[in-house]
This record gives structure tokens, sequence and C-alpha cells, in this order.
């Protein structure tokens, strides 16, 4: 919002700080009806100046048209507002990239004005001044394109002045930092270690035996997981973590590694239920949070993963090289073409571009994907192993049947007298012990 005017600024205009530092004007005026009018004025105060003079001669002579779209920054607003209501999973982002990297440099040209030399001259500005990384910059061009291209749409342009810039202009798309793949004794420590909580270990073991992206693996529900499936159990993937398509548009069916269904038995046993302090549902994550909300791709991503691996002594920015939550997906690539798996098998596993289907449990091609993972050499490492006394599990699955028969209702909360590892242990403790234990025995 304008701050109000202070004496170095001349009457009528306000400036506006933006999240990025940078400065902006903004004038107020008086349209013919009487009522007052605010508007984006640039980053100099003579240009607000002028801006206000001019909307002031256009109300004298009558010519004033309020609410017309007339600058950059009022046709952004129309279009960040459509593309969320379009359902847009970008849209914030891009109004965020608009406000702070184009609209103070390009939000008072009137669209009709606009021109490639004013779009190239704001990209060298951007490179010149702004720190951005060249991947940022070539992302604000994109966004500010694709506004254009819609503006042309909307008859508001003859042409896209965007589009076409002279070889040089744009930055080359240069990574600044490289990703490298975790190794498979980092990725073993990642699943393995008590000092990681459960449900991360669990999410990343995910990560680590599917190579999915972490959108994918935040979204993987229970329902998902075709446990009849053979030789190993199917998860279906078709949409990331808040519904949308996956980023190739093209589903996917991913073998579960026999350790990844493992981990997952023991997870949905004894660990899940701990955690959400309920017994799963088929429409339940697999790995949520602790109330049972999905989480987005920030709140389980880069900086819960690099605290965890610094605290069991993996250094992510070392010298082998800058690792993420993307890690997890080279890892699985470079491992099980390490390991024996054919390269366009592995891709089929991970990307599935070209949208192929695999139908039926023994048809050929799921085979092949399974013996792909299958090849992949990783597992936890071997810590503390209990076994489950009779009395305790009896309950838990002849509760669990029933729940599973009856679908759940209002009535899900279980009593943790049912979790019961060993003596000693409080089922109904405040803060219960956070170590996933295997499960050895059932009844």
């Amino acid at each position: 919002m304008p701050r109000p005017r202070t004496k170095s600024l001349p009457e009528g205009v306000y400036e506006r700080r933006h999240a990025s530092g940078h400065v902006t004007y903004a004038i107020r005026f008086r349209d013919a009806s009487g009522r007052s009018v605010r508007e984006a004025a640039g980053s100099s105060i003579a240009d607000a100046v002028a801006l206000r003079r001019r909307r002031e001669r256009e109300v004298g002579d009558g010519v004033h048209v309020p609410g017309a779209i007339r600058t950059l920054e009022q046709y952004g607003v129309m279009w960040t507002k459509r593309r969320s209501e379009e359902g847009v999973r970008t849209a914030d982002r891009e109004a965020q990239i608009l406000r702070d990297y184009v609209v103070p440099h390009l939000g008072t040209t009137n669209l009709a004005d606009l021109r490639p030399r004013h779009v190239a001259a704001w990209v060298r500005q951007l490179r010149d001044s702004s720190g951005l990384s060249p991947k940022s910059i070539l992302n604000a061009h994109g966004v500010l394109s694709a506004m254009l291209s819609r503006a042309r749409f909307d008859e508001l342009l003859s042409d896209n002045p965007a589009k076409g810039l002279p070889s040089g202009v744009l930055p080359d798309n240069v990574r600044v930092r490289q990703v490298a793949a975790w190794t498979r004794d980092e990725l073993e420590r990642l699943i393995s270690d008590p000092r990681i909580p459960d449900d991360r270990r669990v999410l990343y073991a995910i990560a680590a035996f599917t190579g999915a992206r972490l959108g994918e693996v935040c979204g993987l529900r229970w329902r998902d997981i075709d446990e009849a499936a053979r030789p190993l159990r199917r998860w279906t993937l078709r949409t990331q973590w808040d519904g949308a398509p996956l980023k190739t548009g093209q589903p996917r069916d991913v073998p579960i590694h026999a350790e990844l269904a493992r981990i997952l038995a023991a997870w949905k046993l004894e660990g899940w239920p701990r955690f959400v302090r309920r017994l799963p549902r088929p429409d339940d994550l697999v790995v949520p949070r602790e109330d049972g909300s999905v989480h987005s791709v920030n709140s389980a991503g880069a900086k819960a993963l690099r605290r965890h691996a610094e605290t069991i002594g993996i250094d992510t920015r070392g010298a082998a090289g800058f690792r993420d939550v993307h890690s997890f997906r080279r890892a699985f690539v470079t491992l099980a073409r390490t390991d024996g798996a054919p390269a366009d098998i592995v891709e089929r596993i991970t990307h599935n571009a070209r949208g192929e289907q695999i139908d039926g449990y023994t048809y050929f091609g799921w085979e092949t994907l399974c013996s792909a993972v299958s090849s992949l050499r990783l597992s936890r490492h071997e810590g503390r192993v209990i076994e489950l006394r009779k009395v305790a599990s009896a309950p838990l699955s002849e509760h669990a049947a029933e729940h599973a028969d009856s679908g759940g209702g209002a009535n899900d909360t279980i009593s943790l007298a049912y979790l019961v590892e060993a003596a000693g242990v409080e089922p109904a403790s405040e803060r219960p012990s956070r170590e996933l234990l295997r499960v050895c025995s059932m009844i």
C-alpha cells in the first residue's frame, strides 16, 4: 500500500517499497465524478508528477476513462487474478515475480507503447544490478512473455515485444551450482539413523527407492499402493501433492522395492498410528504432517533435509557436491544403472515421457520394471529389532481388520495400548519413542 505523503514528495505522490528493495511511486487524483483514483506511477518522482498532471488534464478535458487498462501493472493485476481463477498452480509465484522484478521497472509503461527495446533494457538491468541468477532472469522473462502473449490475445497489443529478442540479450541458462547424487552409504544412513524422525526417514526412503519427485512423494496415499501386484507391489502414480497433474503429464506405474515394502508395512502398522494417533485409512497420505494434512513441497523440502543430513554427519555442500531433495532422484538413477538396470527402463520408471501404459500384473513390461527396481542394492542399516508381543499384536490386527471393513469413521482414534512394543514403553506418553521398528513376528 502507498505510504502517506512526506514533505519530500509532491502533492498526490506516494512511495511504495517492494520486498525486493525497489522503490516505486503511486499517484492519487480525482476523476470527473470526484472519486479518488490511485494509479501506479513508475520508479521516479518526475515520472509520477508528469503522470499525475496528465491525468488531471484528461479529467479536465473530459477524456479520462475510469478503470481503463493502460499500463503493464494494471494488466498484470488482471492477468494474475485470471491465472489464479483458472487454477494455474504457479499463479502466486508469477504474481510475486511481476511484483518484485517487472513492475518496479516496467509497471507504468503503457502496454501500447511497450517495445522490444524496453524489454531488452529491463533484462540488462536485471543482469547488472539485481543479483539474480541466469535461471531466475530467464524465469522472470518467461512470466513477462506469457503475460504479454495473453495481452496480444486480448487485442491490447499487436505483437509480443518480449519475443524475438536479439541473441545475447537473455543470459545463457548456466547452473550456478550442480546438484549431486547421494552416495549409497549416505542414502542408507538417511533412511536408517534414529536421530532422524520416523516420518522423514519414510519420506526419504520412498524418494530413494522410487526416484519420484518430492511433490509426488508428498502426494502418495495408501490407496495408490496395489499390494496384490506381483512380482512387486505397485504405486499407481497419477497426481502430485496438490492433486495437480504430474510434471510430464503422463501417469506412471512405479514398482515398490522389497525393502521399501517392508519399511511401509512397519510404518503403516506401528509408526503411522503413533504419529497421527489413529489408524490409517485408504485416502490418507502415507507421509502426512502430524495432523494428517498434506505436506507442501516447501514444508517437506530442503531445509529439513539439510538439517537432518548435518545431524548425522553428512555435508550437503562439501567436496562431493551440493545435495538437496533432487539428489534422491539422481541417486536412484545412478545406483540403479550402476547395479545393472537398463537406462531406458529406469527412464520409464522416473519419467514415462512417452506415456506408455502397463496393463496387468503379468504383462512383460511390468515385470521388466520390477526387475530393474529389484536390482537396486539399497537397504537400511540394521539396528535394534524388537518383536511385537502376541498379546499386543493380536488386538491391533483385529482392530485394523474391523476398521478396514467399516471404512473408518468418527471413532478412528485408537488406544495406543495396542501399540506397546516392549516392557517399559508407556503407550500414552506425550512424547512416545520416535524409533521406527521392524516387525519380526505377528499373529
